[in-house]
């Protein structure tokens, strides 16, 4: 039997440095003094807990894959979840790796990563949930000892190396080799090796750049490499004279002098400890000169040094010690090498960061973030992993961060392509609610506008059923406390929320949202505008509407600024007004502005006289029907060919007008009229006047030469909303030879473009449908198309054979049916039966099915086919792939495809396929049996 072949094809599926926090003058309200009693040190002694990734390799290991931001660890087994505090998916290992692909919060409020996992089951894998606190870059090592011991080793941090510009034999030739290198004199160090002899190293590298930069720069000596430090048996001293070896006294030596150093807060006691191999005196010596001015054995270099050190035996303070004082030469190695490159990515201090973040360590979450993604907009997952970050940094009690996360939230829904979901808003809202002051406050203390805003979303958007009782009442006493507090952004919310506060309290905080501005001396925002943002059908919203209204008019009476928009808003309020004299102002205004000199207000003003009222948030503007007034309007705003193209709305109402007065020649006209105009302008960024001409054009069967020349300026216009309907209009002019002699092939490319346009990705359904069965009837009449396809690759002077001819035309029935057009779905369904059945010609295979010894179980003569059949969730993408598609004998099918870099058979995720001489093989995990296939040529 074939490999679980499915009786029927189914859908497939910166650097810069954080201003020295440490001199910052207050950190979440501590002085530095204060804050480093809180400050996470971890040393040896807690490095099981919270350390590095990296422990002690064999001596000859070669530098680990450099680890991507997206890859993660599980350090703790622990479970899964198929949403965020949802159902458990499965329970994952300890050392297991995990993809980050998003974040967000869930009806906890807690902040949750999205992961892709392993599943358990073959190779599938599936996105799951877990806290971000969870999700570690790097997990902690199972030793920190070296093999002889002693408790300093020097092993690069993970996805960072020393760049070792060679090695000596004595330290007299390692002294001269670093002289010859003055440049890189602030960092560079030397060891002692455990293979013998000594190696000069210049500094850290990121191990993401290290490859680059020693291919692309000529500042490094002939031979020159990254190591992991694994053969480093010690550190050098530097001194004035060159390097110096310290002596080996032993560690408690070493211990019992950073005791005595500390007790008497002497560098020097600190600085022997750290030279005799004792890592966490190496960072206690950097923290006790971190501040002291340059000099001998004192700077930023001295610090990063020492600092660095620390960090290599697993203190993560040392980590920070070198990452956050200012003038640090953390990075001087590729600062260098990569002069005037500007990229911020590939850099120490970010991987260095990750360690703290890891740790939960607040400066090192700001780190890492302000220097991932720093000169672009970042991906989704740059976006996800910074808004963690800064979310821990404010969690530990930074506040300035805090006020940034709603901010950075925003980084993700902009990558994500989506708004925030309701759980989201209200996890940011109670975050800004947490930061803020409500009613009157400091100029230093934040406002609350941003929470209110954020509630009002909470409340308004998704399924009312859906929101949950306790949320809505946290989100609607914040709303009416903030009102009551004397903010006006408060007030006007909850006025706008009908289904949430009764009409009083709404009318109660109308009235108070426009009290507190007027009595404002300085204004906030929201009372520049203030008869916009409360509910104009309150009878208490009058007189802010009031005050909107005649800003409004002014701007619409004007010649220079304002547009047809603010005189329509203009309209709306004086409606909301109920004034005694009806609309009889705002009429007298707008026929005003609705002139010669001034044509704003024609289109409102025609709105007044139409056949029925309308009604817009709730007021109700009526209509008086008065015929030659609404033309009249009409034609006064459309009468100026100059300005056409401002006015193509107005115009399209006009034309609409006369066709239904029955003249539809006058129709035609205008709307020619404002097509011309556009076209004269030169402006395609709008080209819907275009369209309607070139379809209404049609539709009369008049004027059809001109109505071409308007549907090929829509085709090839930048308007992505119109194009493909222009293109195929195109082709509907040309296939029936009624705008010129028929033009097959045109009409051919017409259509094509209109399914598959160059500049968009919606398409016209109805041009699929057509271009696909024009190349059916193509193959069935044995004949090559008179257009090249739009997605097969052919050298000058082929033909594409008549199998890829038929899978571009699955493609097209494929796009047209996600424009929901239903024949399109049907006439791809079909082209699968006749295609399967030997109707319509495929390439021919040879097909086995393989037991997991390699004993060839099936062999059959087979259809290949290349279809396209789209999933509902790519659908919404529009995302096409195509399905390889293998008819067996009796009718079964076998599907491979490959999709994100991902083979599956039948469904089944699997590895790539096997190459064989004459063929390839898939491999089912599951079943542990391979499908091949062989093309018989």
């Amino acid at each position: 039997m074939p490999e679980a072949r499915p009786p029927c094809l189914e859908p497939v599926g910166f650097r810069s440095i954080l201003p020295d926090i440490r001199r910052r003058p207050l950190i979440g309200g501590l002085r530095r003094n204060h804050w480093r009693i809180l400050m996470i040190r971890i040393t040896l002694s807690a490095l099981a807990l919270l350390s590095f990734g990296f422990g002690l390799p064999a001596l000859a290991q070669e530098l680990p894959t450099h680890q991507p931001l997206e890859t993660r660890h599980i350090c703790t087994a622990q479970p899964i979840y198929r949403a965020p505090d949802g159902a458990e998916a499965r329970v994952l290992s300890a050392g297991e790796v995990v993809t980050l692909r998003d974040v967000t919060f869930g009806p906890d409020d807690a902040a949750w990563f999205a992961l892709d996992y392993a599943t358990g089951k073959g190779l599938e894998r599936a996105v799951g949930y877990l806290q971000t606190a969870d999700v570690t870059h790097f997990c902690p090592p199972s030793t920190a000892m070296t093999a002889d011991g002693f408790g300093q080793i020097y092993l690069a941090p993970p996805n960072t190396c020393h760049l070792v510009a060679g090695h000596a034999d004595t330290l007299r030739e390692l002294n001269n080799l670093a002289v010859s290198l003055p440049v890189f004199g602030r960092s560079v160090s030397g060891y002692r090796l455990y293979s013998g002899g000594y190696a000069l190293v210049l500094g850290l590298l990121s191990t993401g750049a290290s490859e680059r930069i020693l291919r692309l720069s000529d500042q490094f000596p002939k031979g020159s490499s990254c190591a992991s430090g694994a053969d480093f048996s010690q550190a050098l001293i530097f001194e004035d004279s060159g390097f110096v070896e310290a002596g080996r006294d032993g560690f408690q030596e070493a211990a019992a002098l950073l005791a005595e150093a500390r007790q008497a807060g002497d560098p020097t006691g600190m600085k022997r400890a750290c030279d005799l191999g004792l890592g966490t005196a190496c960072t206690a010596f950097a923290s006790l000169i971190y501040e002291a001015p340059d000099g001998p054995d004192r700077g930023p270099a001295v610090v990063t040094r020492y600092a660095l050190l620390g960090c290599m035996a697993k203190d993560l303070e040392g980590c920070q010690l070198a990452i956050n004082r200012q003038e640090n030469t953390t990075e001087l190695v590729r600062d260098h090498a990569l002069a005037g490159e500007t990229a911020a990515d590939d850099r120490v201090t970010t991987e260095l960061a990750k360690l703290l973040c890891d740790a939960q360590d607040r400066i090192g979450c700001i780190l890492l973030a302000r220097n991932t993604a720093a000169d672009r907009s970042p991906s989704l997952v740059e976006a996800a992993s910074n808004f963690a970050a800064n979310l821990t940094a404010c969690q530990q009690g930074i506040d300035w961060i805090c006020e940034s996360l709603e901010e950075g939230f925003g980084a993700v829904t902009a990558a994500r392509g989506t708004g925030p979901t309701m759980d989201e808003r209200f996890a940011l809202a109670g975050i800004e609610a947490g930061i803020c002051t409500q009613g009157p406050r400091d100029p230093n203390q934040r406002s609350c506008k941003s929470a209110y805003y954020l509630y009002r979303d909470f409340l308004t958007y998704g399924d009312p059923a859906a929101h949950d009782l306790a949320r809505v009442t946290r989100a609607s006493a914040f709303l009416t406390s903030g009102c009551a507090a004397g903010d006006p952004e408060a007030c006007a919310t909850l006025s706008n929320l009908p289904d949430f506060w009764p009409a009083a309290e709404r009318q109660a905080a109308t009235t108070r949202a426009i009290a507190l501005c007027n009595a404002q001396e300085s204004k906030d925002s929201i009372c520049e505008s203030l008869g916009a943002a409360i509910d104009a059908t309150l009878p208490e919203a009058r007189p802010a509407l009031r005050v909107r209204y005649d800003a409004l008019a002014q701007s619409c009476l004007s010649q220079e600024e304002g547009s047809s928009q603010e005189c329509s808003q203009a309209l709306y309020l004086y409606a909301a007004l109920e004034a005694p004299d009806g609309l009889n102002t705002v009429e007298a205004m707008l026929k005003e502005a609705c002139s010669l000199a001034n044509t704003k207000g024609c289109e409102p003003l025609a709105r007044i006289y139409g056949k029925v009222g309308y009604e817009a948030q709730g007021v109700t503007i009526p209509a008086r029907d008065n015929p030659e007034a609404y033309l009249a309007a009409l034609r006064m705003g459309c009468r100026d060919e100059r300005k056409m193209a401002e006015a193509d709305n107005t115009c399209s109402l006009l034309a609409d007008a006369l066709a239904e007065g029955g003249d539809g020649q006058g129709a035609l006209q205008v709307r020619a009229m404002a097509c011309e105009a556009m076209i004269s302008s030169g402006d395609d960024q709008d080209t819907w006047a275009c369209y309607d001409a070139a379809k209404l054009a049609l539709e009369q069967q008049a004027r059809l030469p001109e109505a071409l020349r308007w549907a090929e300026f829509t085709c090839n216009g930048a308007d992505a909303s119109v194009a493909p309907y222009g293109c195929k209009l195109t082709g509907n002019l040309l296939s029936d030879g009624i705008a010129q002699p028929a033009d097959p092939a045109l009409a051919l490319a017409a259509y094509q473009r209109g399914c598959f346009h160059h500049r968009v990705a919606t398409t016209d359904g109805e041009a699929c449908l057509i271009y696909g069965a024009i190349l059916i009837d193509t193959v069935r009449r044995g004949e090559i198309p008179t257009q090249p396809l739009a997605f097969a690759h052919q050298e000058e002077g082929e033909y594409p054979l008549p199998p890829r001819v038929l899978a571009e035309a699955s493609r097209a029935f494929d796009m047209g049916c996600m424009d929901n057009i239903a024949q399109a779905c049907a006439a791809n369904a079909q082209l699968l039966v006749e295609w399967s059945t030997g109707e319509l010609p495929a390439d021919p295979f040879t097909c086995q099915v393989r037991a997991a010894s390699g004993e060839v179980t099936s062999t059959k003569l087979c259809r290949g086919l290349i279809f396209y059949q789209a999933s509902a969730e790519m659908q919404k993408l529009r995302e096409q792939i195509p399905l390889n598609v293998y008819v067996w004998p009796d009718g079964d099918r076998s599907v491979t495809y490959i999709r994100d870099g991902t083979w599956r058979l039948n469904e089944v995720r699997t590895d790539n396929p096997i190459i064989e001489a004459d063929g390839r093989c898939w491999h089912n995990p599951i079943s542990t049996r391979s499908f091949c296939v062989a093309p018989i040529r």
